[in-house]
């Protein structure tokens, strides 16, 4: 190779060094003014943030509804938070988190807490939360003020159910498609049954009742033994979301369907609300019942409702 060769390769190898580094450079510098935009953005995210909190808090999602004493407890998913309703006063009970996996920044089921306050399931921060009871000034609870009770080992909690005896919390968990149980002051869960789980609920005898969007719609479940066994097994329902336990029967909500079915401890079900002119549900989700009513949780109508069990005259008991 001679000289002349020789000097051009180094040539364009200091060429093309040189034009690397430019690049290299060039690339830096548009990280750090993205970093420089982002830096000054996120404080009018946070003012805006602050802004709807500051704001007098609307329903927007009730996602599931139970039942403590008198009260009501509902959640709303897209609010986010839990309302408490005592008969014609609504208030909100846990005021929730518009910051992604923060808690309580998408709760979707709530049971009372048998030693008082409430048990909330939140899929941001994949945990189950005890919250006190309200502060006596009337103010929301702040979001971070519930307990965790699994160190984030539920991955999705779509239902809640406490034992007869008040000692242990039963978790359906839609990520892991299975239902886990805890002690009712927390610690790690324990596998009860591969069960799908998005309604929960106890019977009189301990057994605990549940419903999947799958195949095999209804489950009953033996705790004690961790045996589960599918008793509707051909789902009449287009789309079952929640269930509840009422004395010698269970109730199922048809989201899709736009009903509530009744079904039997040996699988016999039927439609016990919607169509013939019975059209107060948009999209029915959580239940619970009092011995006069099935509430329904109804993101569609923005609204929990009351059925009678008897006459099916419903009642709105959610104020805007």
């Amino acid at each position: 190779m001679n000289k002349l060769c020789v000097i051009v390769i180094f040539s364009h190898a200091s060429i093309l060094g040189h034009v690397v580094a430019l690049l290299l450079l060039a690339v830096l510098a548009a990280g750090s003014t993205v970093a420089i935009a982002q830096e000054a953005k996120a404080p009018a995210e946070q003012k805006a943030d602050q802004k709807n909190d500051d704001a007098k808090p609307v329903v927007t999602y009730p996602r599931d509804v139970a039942v403590d004493g008198d009260s009501l407890l509902v959640v709303d998913l897209d609010l986010p938070g839990i309302w408490k309703i005592d008969g014609d006063k609504q208030t909100l009970y846990v005021k929730g988190t518009k910051f992604l996996r923060k808690p309580m920044n998408r709760p979707w089921c709530v049971v009372p807490h048998p030693e008082g306050g409430i048990l909330v399931g939140d899929s941001a921060t994949r945990e189950v939360y005890a919250f006190p009871k309200a502060s006596p000034d009337g103010k929301p609870l702040a979001s971070d003020s519930g307990t965790p009770l699994t160190n984030g080992y539920i991955g999705i909690p779509m239902a809640i159910a406490v034992s007869l005896d008040g000692k242990t919390i039963y978790v359906g968990d839609a990520e892991k498609r299975a239902v886990f149980s805890l002690p009712i002051g927390g610690g790690k869960p324990e596998l009860v049954a591969r069960v799908n789980a998005r309604g929960l609920s106890f019977d009189g005898e301990g057994y605990l009742w549940a419903v999947t969007p799958d195949a095999e719609a209804v489950y009953r479940i033996d705790t004690k033994n961790k045996k589960a066994e599918a008793i509707i097994k051909e789902r009449p329902y287009q789309f079952p979301s929640g269930l509840t336990w009422a004395g010698d029967h269970g109730y199922v909500s048809d989201v899709y369907g736009k009903s509530i079915w009744k079904f039997t401890a040996d699988g016999k079900t039927e439609k016990w609300y919607g169509g013939d002119g019975q059209d107060a549900l948009g999209g029915p989700v959580g239940l619970a019942v009092t011995e006069d009513a099935v509430l329904v949780a109804d993101p569609k109508k923005k609204q929990t409702l009351s059925i009678d069990r008897k006459s099916k005259k419903v009642t709105e008991r959610m104020q805007p």
